[in-house]
């Protein structure tokens, strides 16, 4: 074989392992919407209320702070001296401090520019909530603009008398009709945990934790002494940590929090390449781990997971490899089939030149066949994954109807696209944190059942 030869083979072989591993993540996909019958866990309702420290660290939060301390205290369905709100005003140099204290919070303030991630205000909250003469049970973290749903604590306590010490909730949005770029963000979040977490959680696997509202028993905290994840990604690094400790991750359906969402592609943008480049740097540090520790522990949910966050390599396959190794794929057949070097280009085609020249071509269908089924695949999959998230979820959230998260769903598979744009973009640039603009004001705390929360469904 020639050295041109030998390059091509090299090439095709690392095409095909990239075809099996892009595979193996799409397949998790079609598995998932397989479930989607499965109906919501329900955790028995508890007649014991635990004490609960709810935890905000927070960056210049002045303009939602002291709305969402007062929220909390007021509006919350649970005994008002079961829980107290925490705040850890971080590195702010506006009126955070003073605005949650004057709201009711609990103030505690960390002042060290070396110390820049979410996870080190996080890990100071919780190495001052799980001290045993407070005598908390469990903390709950919250980012400055989240909003619980009314019976939130309720739902978290119900998991926790259960057994359950760390959990994630459901995420909804205050804002998911605002435009299209809140649509796609809160159909993705209401796919994800109606759709993914629902079936990991109905068939006893595990979740990845996400920073609005995530629950840790003091007990957990204690044995990682604190909050041991202060990269971008910090909740996901502290989820893997857990997991490679045979911790479980619970998935609470009932635990509803509204989450303000991007509202312009540069905020979207913004929050996606952060997020992206921080989950890149969890990966290689942490995801082999996860991924070993299968073969002691033998829980399938370390290869879920690992599937899962193997997205962001994923992405530079689909990204950057695909567009340059399929384009010149083509631009090598159109050569050797159509053009004036035709039967040349690729002469181990066929032994003469009209025989390589009808094998190139015949190549070229296959590659337009096979770019038109997996790109019809990708849309309808998606699209039909997010339709039917968002119908099972539409009474839980109290929709009348889906009008104003159709678009949501019908861009959705465009967003993924978009998606794995920014998280490339986030890996190659070291995307940073970045200030984003606030939108509408959140909603009122209600039961989903009992009212509409603003925003869900109906523009």
């Amino acid at each position: 074989m020639s050295a041109s030869q030998i390059t091509w083979l090299v090439f095709e072989i690392i095409n095909y392992a990239a075809i099996i591993l892009t595979s193996v993540g799409f397949l998790f996909q079609i598995v998932m919407i397989l479930f989607f019958f499965l109906k919501e866990k329900k955790f028995p309702k508890s007649e014991k209320v635990a004490r609960i420290a709810i935890c905000i660290p927070g960056h210049n939060e002045a303009e939602v702070i002291g709305t969402t301390v007062r929220r909390m205290l007021e509006e919350l369905d649970y005994p008002k001296d079961r829980y107290d709100v925490f705040v850890c005003a971080h590195n702010c140099t506006d009126e955070t401090a003073r605005l949650a204290e004057e709201a009711g919070a609990k103030v505690l303030v960390l002042d060290d520019p070396s110390q820049k991630t979410a996870g080190y205000p996080t890990d100071f909250l919780f190495k001052h909530v799980m001290k045993e003469e407070l005598g908390y049970d469990f903390a709950i973290k919250f980012d400055a603009d989240n909003i619980p749903d009314k019976n939130y604590l309720r739902a978290m306590n119900d998991a926790y008398q259960s057994g359950v010490e760390i959990a994630r909730p459901f995420e909804a949005s205050t804002n998911a009709t605002q435009n299209t770029w809140t649509a796609v963000s809160a159909a993705y979040y209401i796919r994800d945990g109606r759709i993914a977490c629902n079936f990991r959680e109905r068939l006893h696997l595990d979740s990845i934790l996400t920073g609005a509202g995530m629950m840790v028993s003091t007990k957990v905290m204690r044995e990682c002494g604190g909050y041991d994840a202060y990269s971008r990604s910090d909740d996901t690094e502290f989820s893997l940590k857990r997991l490679c400790e045979s911790k479980r991750i619970h998935y609470v359906a009932d635990a509803i929090v509204y989450e303000d969402q991007p509202s312009s592609a540069k905020d979207t943008y913004a929050r996606l390449s952060r997020m992206g480049n921080g989950i890149n740097r969890v990966f290689w540090k942490h995801g082999f781990k996860l991924l070993g520790h299968f073969f002691v522990s033998g829980r399938w949910s370390n290869v879920d997971l690992f599937v899962q966050i193997m997205f962001v390599p994923l992405d530079v396959i689909c990204f950057l490899w695909y567009p340059l190794y399929y384009i010149a794929y083509a631009i090598c057949h159109i050569m050797n089939g159509f053009g004036q070097f035709a039967g040349q280009v690729l002469p181990w085609l066929g032994a003469d030149a009209a025989s390589a020249a009808l094998a190139s071509q015949n190549a070229l269908l296959s590659l337009a066949l096979m770019a038109g089924v997996v790109v019809l695949s990708f849309l309808v999959l998606y699209t039909a994954q997010t339709f039917l998230a968002i119908f099972l979820v539409k009474k839980k959230l109290g929709m009348k109807h889906i009008k104003g998260m159709k678009r949501g769903a019908f861009l959705s598979s465009l967003f993924m696209v978009f998606y794995g744009f920014c998280v490339i973009a986030g890996i190659f640039t070291n995307a940073g944190w970045a200030k984003v603009t606030r939108n509408q004001a959140a909603p009122a705390v209600e039961a989903p059942k009992e009212a509409e929360p603003p925003s869900q469904g109906d523009k």
